[in-house]
């Protein structure tokens, strides 16, 4: 999933410092729970977005959650029931997610600390034949483990070797692994099969030993010992070749349809009619000036694969193509009408997923959701909800119809979004953990996660707002009150009234965003601030936020 990104060490040493300075009363504790999934929508960065045709599956931080329709509408987060680690998922942020009926299918990752910073780790991939009631969790090292047939050469770590799509097939589970190619695996998760389309399968896995990297020593050997210029240049030459060649492992992203599957790796979109046992690769077509040529995709790194059917019968593959740096590449989203023969390029940006609605063809990109009429190719940025920046990273959407109501769904860093009238309003839900009432220590709300440590807090908490995160200050009030949010600096100057003697609902839960801007509009420096919430009534609540970009 690429919302986690790699941290430097420095970056890392930094955070866990400022985190240190907040106090307990600024971020609630989450405590383990037990074995019953938690009753409530639990998350703020949202992934994939899945319509199992039963359940909509939701991917966040925490674990996934689960919507019944035929229970309720999703609007709310006590709507919700969230599937986490002490329920038998994997460990970490659920970074991919395909379901069909009762069936799911995830998989999960989390930050660990190497020798040359903060990497991404994959925790392997976990299912659910029962909607969510029992869950069976295979870890990444048995299916990587170099005894399997096909796995002798790794890779021996499972670092950088998270799952970042999955598609389920004919009798079949197709994961998309970053450094350990596309994996078939078998319903009951018990066997495995590496799939390595074209000149993958020439690749050496261990890290630090690619026979790109064997080759290059090779060439530099050569250049020490001065050695004919010819040699040095042909050694150079196959090492660049091995070297794309490889980025076929890279794989982000898969599709499959009866016996045709779509894989997106960093070297190109590769297709199988056969179910994987031959392959052709779809890559960028470009002249001596760089120029793309016609009928060629936009980008070989294909992040996102997605196949709509008209009501006529009409299909069209759309991915979403992002650049690698090679001339003439250019992020765009690249669609094909004749089964991947041609493509045509639109769009000024690649996309993470697509949805269709009535009137209109959806994407999301990092800076917001894109839409465009039916029938046209020109996209249009969204304007969201109150407390979510236009600009922020989408990445899951989803179009559903409960008993005849149409719903868009989309997720991102701010929570998950939904809307009823293609885009005109939408509705936020986020993560729901409850804190006592700053009037009366009291909980006002059913279900969801209580703490009783914080009465106000912030998150996400540090934040950056030049990636167009904002904090919210979450706190509650068992009476209606009228409130004044203040932030402040650390020598006690008031940076920001985010608030002035604003209404706000009793019984009720609130989130208020802080952009991580001054009075005048200017950001903040990093650094740690403090926020005050005072009640006509008297009661006031104090908070920290650290800001660091």
């Amino acid at each position: 999933m690429p919302l986690f990104l790699p941290t430097s060490i420095f970056i890392c040493s930094i955070v866990s410092i400022l985190l240190m300075t907040v106090s307990l009363q600024a971020i609630p504790m989450r405590y383990h729970q037990d074995i019953d999934p938690i009753d409530s929508f639990f998350g703020t960065e949202i992934g994939d977005i899945v319509w199992s045709g039963k359940y909509l599956w939701v991917a966040t931080e925490n674990g996934i959650a689960r919507l019944d329709p035929t229970e309720a509408t999703g609007t709310s987060a006590i709507d919700w029931i969230t599937f986490t680690q002490n329920n038998g998922i994997g460990r970490g942020s659920v970074s991919a997610l395909d379901a069909i009926g009762d069936t799911v299918w995830v998989a999960t990752l989390i930050d660990t600390l190497t020798p040359v910073g903060l990497r991404q780790m994959g925790t392997g991939l976990s299912f659910s034949h029962d909607a969510g009631q029992t869950w069976k969790h295979i870890p990444g090292e048995q299916i990587f483990n170099p005894a399997n047939l096909g796995f002798e050469r790794g890779p021996g770590t499972q670092i950088d070797n998270g799952c970042f799509g999955i598609s389920i097939g004919n009798n079949t589970i197709w994961a998309a692994f970053f450094a350990g190619s596309t994996v078939k695996i078998t319903p009951d998760g018990n066997r495995y099969q590496r799939i390595l389309p074209d000149g993958a399968k020439d690749i050496v896995f261990f890290p630090g030993e690619t026979s790109a990297d064997s080759l290059f020593a090779v060439a530099d050997s050569l250049k020490k010992i001065n050695a004919d210029s010819a040699l040095i240049f042909n050694a150079q030459i196959a090492a660049d070749s091995l070297a794309k060649q490889s980025l076929l492992h890279r794989t982000f992203s898969v599709l499959t349809v009866g016996d045709t599957v779509w894989v997106g790796t960093s070297n190109g979109l590769t297709q199988s009619n056969d179910n994987g046992k031959t392959w052709r690769t779809i890559k960028v077509r470009s002249d001596a000036d760089a120029i793309i040529e016609k009928g060629s995709i936009g980008g070989n790194w294909v992040v996102s694969i997605y196949k709509h059917v008209e009501p006529s019968g009409k299909s069209t593959i759309w991915v979403g193509t992002n650049s690698t740096g090679e001339p003439g590449e250019r992020p765009s989203i690249s669609y094909s009408d004749d089964g991947g023969q041609t493509w045509k390029i639109t769009g000024q940006d690649f996309a993470w997923d697509f949805a269709f609605t009535q009137n209109y063809a959806w994407a999301t990109t990092n800076a917001g959701i894109i839409r465009r009429p039916i029938g046209s190719l020109q996209w249009e940025a969204i304007d969201l909800y109150n407390g979510i920046n236009s600009d922020a990273t989408f990445i899951g959407i989803e179009a559903t119809n409960f008993d005849s109501q149409s719903m868009l769904w989309a997720g991102s860093e701010n929570g998950l979004s939904n809307t009823d009238d293609e885009g005109s309003s939408w509705t936020i839900i986020r993560d729901l953990v409850h804190t006592p009432s700053i009037d009366a220590n009291q909980f006002v709300n059913d279900g969801g996660v209580q703490d009783s440590i914080a009465v106000s807090y912030a998150a996400p908490n540090p934040f950056a707002p030049s990636d167009g995160e904002q904090a919210l200050i979450t706190f509650s009030l068992t009476n209606d009150a009228l409130a004044t949010i203040d932030v402040f600096d650390f020598s006690s100057r008031i940076v920001r009234s985010i608030t002035k003697n604003t209404f706000f609902s009793g019984r009720s839960s609130h989130h208020v965003p802080w952009d991580g801007q001054d009075k005048d509009g200017r950001d903040v420096a990093n650094g740690t601030y403090f926020f005050r919430i005072r009640l006509d009534s008297g009661p006031v609540s104090f908070g920290k936020v650290v800001v660091l970009d």
